[in-house]
């Protein structure tokens, strides 16, 4: 941590006092969950301070996580439970609390490994700042922006329907494009047993504008009259070898297509995602959770930002130590049900009074245990979500869960 940025030292009151957390030991009882063993090489559920938690993890885990996610409270109400540790409200209050949490998450990450932190505009350029601190400027790999809401016209100066997501590296040259699965108008398809994706379109007549309701694509029947002889030898190379086929098209003629195995198809990442609020309640709703939980995160907010660094590491960790209602867990289990990857993830939160939402269906545990705090309501939309997916390898929760050491 540099703690001055182009010579200019970046502090606040009660910048010491935070600093001195890392330093000293952890005194909460937090709790895993599930498993009972720190060092298994299985998913984890934490319950309590994460400030410990990360605490308690770094002689295990250091240098081994991907993949961390963080939706800190915005210096509102939420922020309630953190104030015992970072006193009173305000921004310099809000940086103590999260310097030493961002400190001790980086000395948990790889090399390659990727810090995303959801903000609204309240803290944005406090975090900013906090993050080069923390990562280095030469670090921060930039932001997106997450649509999360829509409408709102009753808003007295502008519509607010975004939160921004700051993406910091451990070693920004170590990491990895940030990619998704390539969308529609792409077609995949089963070809001998694998999911592959088709694209038709490879092959043109010529490039640049056509005319409403002309052919732009070069039939295999007239490659050698349009583009010779040699290019006709290169697609029917390409039939040969299997990295292309035909498809029957108008006419009796056959376009050629380029075949893509879906876990090498991919694309760039957009800066801008759209994930609807609405989404994330109705992914509670959808396990018979409803109500239980406020502002949750779409799990297609999280299974983006994860997969656009696992896409080709589908066995890396993923930690959120801010968990809430446990969509990181959803978000991972969903994306190894899909490709067979063995992801694995760390949730922690505090077991903070649940305060349920208008409609709230359910709020009992799958033994019939109230779900009373958020740690408990996290806990069991994981093993709603396994039990879905088949992919979250969790034992029943101990009846007393064990301190982590």
């Amino acid at each position: 941590m540099a703690g001055e940025r182009g010579g200019i030292t970046f502090t606040w009151p009660g910048r010491g006092a935070a600093e001195d957390h890392l330093d000293a030991a952890p005194h909460s009882a937090a709790r895993a969950a599930w498993p009972t063993d720190i060092a298994t090489e299985e998913n984890l559920l934490i319950e309590g301070d994460n400030l410990d938690a990360l605490a308690l993890l770094e002689p295990t885990h250091a240098d081994r996580v991907k993949v961390v996610y963080i939706d800190p409270p915005y210096n509102t109400g939420s922020a309630l439970p953190y104030r015992d540790t970072f006193g009173a409200a305000g921004h310099a209050g809000w940086l103590s609390m999260m310097l030493p949490r961002l400190v001790l998450a980086r000395r948990l990450m790889r090399g390659d490994g990727v810090l995303f932190a959801s903000i609204d505009d309240r803290e944005h350029a406090h975090l900013a700042l906090l993050g080069q601190e923390v990562f280095g400027e030469e670090n921060f790999l930039g932001s997106f922006v997450h649509q999360r809401a829509k409408g709102g016209g009753s808003a007295r100066t502008f519509v607010r329907g975004h939160d921004y997501i700051l993406v910091w590296a451990k070693d920004a040259a170590r990491v990895a494009p940030f990619v998704t699965e390539k969308r529609k108008p792409t077609r995949y398809e089963v070809i001998d047993g694998v999911r592959c994706l088709v694209d038709d379109d490879v092959l043109r007549v010529t490039f640049g504008k056509y005319a409403a309701g002309s052919e732009r694509r070069l039939m295999y029947e007239d490659v050698e009259a349009v583009r010779g002889p040699a290019k006709k030898a290169q697609v029917d190379a390409w039939l040969a070898a299997g990295t292309h086929v035909l498809r029957p098209w108008a006419g009796g003629k056959h376009a050629v297509a380029k075949v893509t195995p879906a876990d090498r198809a991919h694309s760039k990442m957009y800066s801008i995602i759209r994930a609807l609020g609405d989404e994330g309640r109705r992914d509670l709703e959808d396990l018979g959770l409803g109500g239980l939980f406020g502002y949750p995160k779409p799990v297609s907010l999280l299974r983006e930002l994860v997969r656009s660094q696992t896409f080709f590491d589908p066995e890396a960790l993923v930690l959120d130590f801010f968990a809430g209602s446990g969509t990181t867990a959803q978000a991972v289990a969903q994306l190894n049900a899909a490709d067979g990857g063995r992801r694995r993830f760390i949730l922690v939160q505090r077991a903070e009074e649940l305060r349920r939402v208008d409609g709230a269906r359910s709020d009992r545990a799958a033994h019939g245990e109230p779900i009373t705090t958020i740690s408990g309501l996290m806990r069991e939309r994981v093993r709603r979500a396994g039990a879905r997916f088949r992919d979250v390898r969790l034992p029943e929760p101990p009846a007393q869960s064990p301190p982590l050491h």
